[in-house]
């Protein structure tokens, strides 16, 4: 009887501590509550990773106060497959142009750390549309706000919002 116990309360205690890590934010509260609400959940294994990488959210990414805005990955399940989003969280409205790409940005690629990017010698030629990858950006049209970069080891992926529409560069 007492092996019975003693096994009993080592399963007891490996449940408890798997549930507590599935309970444990990597990203601040605010942004995974949001994320929920859309039916995202944050991306538990996201620091599965050899070497230093960035969070999976930045915060400041629209003009103003860098609390007010930020962007970050989070995860829904389509069908049993795993699919990333990455969502922008705007507490205030922001500028006309920004305001009307989506919320989301549906991604093929695992994600990487964030971070902002801004060149604004950086022709949108170099950019693809996310919803229309075949069709790259407009020629003559340089950077003028702020991007966001999804970066891992030199290699990534540098999202920006024009025209109502998400583009995206690849690096590496």
């Amino acid at each position: 009887m007492w092996p019975m116990v003693m096994i009993f309360f080592a399963l007891a205690a490996l449940t408890s501590a798997s549930a507590q890590e599935r309970d444990v934010n990597i990203m601040p509260r605010q942004l995974v509550e949001l994320g929920q609400k859309h039916g995202c959940q944050q991306v538990n294994d996201f620091f599965a990773v050899d070497g230093m990488i960035n969070p999976p959210y930045v915060y400041g990414y629209l003009p103003g106060p860098k609390e007010k805005s930020a962007a970050f990955w989070c995860q829904v399940d389509e069908k049993g497959e795993r699919r990333f989003l990455l969502m922008i969280m705007a507490k205030e409205e922001p500028p006309q142009e920004l305001a009307r790409c989506p919320r989301q940005i549906p991604s093929l690629n695992r994600p990487k750390g964030l971070d902002l990017y801004r060149n604004p010698s950086e022709s949108l030629e170099k950019f693809v549309y996310v919803d229309a990858p075949t069709r790259t950006g407009p020629k003559n049209v340089k950077l003028t706000h702020n991007a966001i970069r999804s970066e891992y080891d030199g290699v990534g992926s540098i999202f920006y919002c024009y025209g109502g529409r998400w583009l995206v560069r690849q690096q590496d």
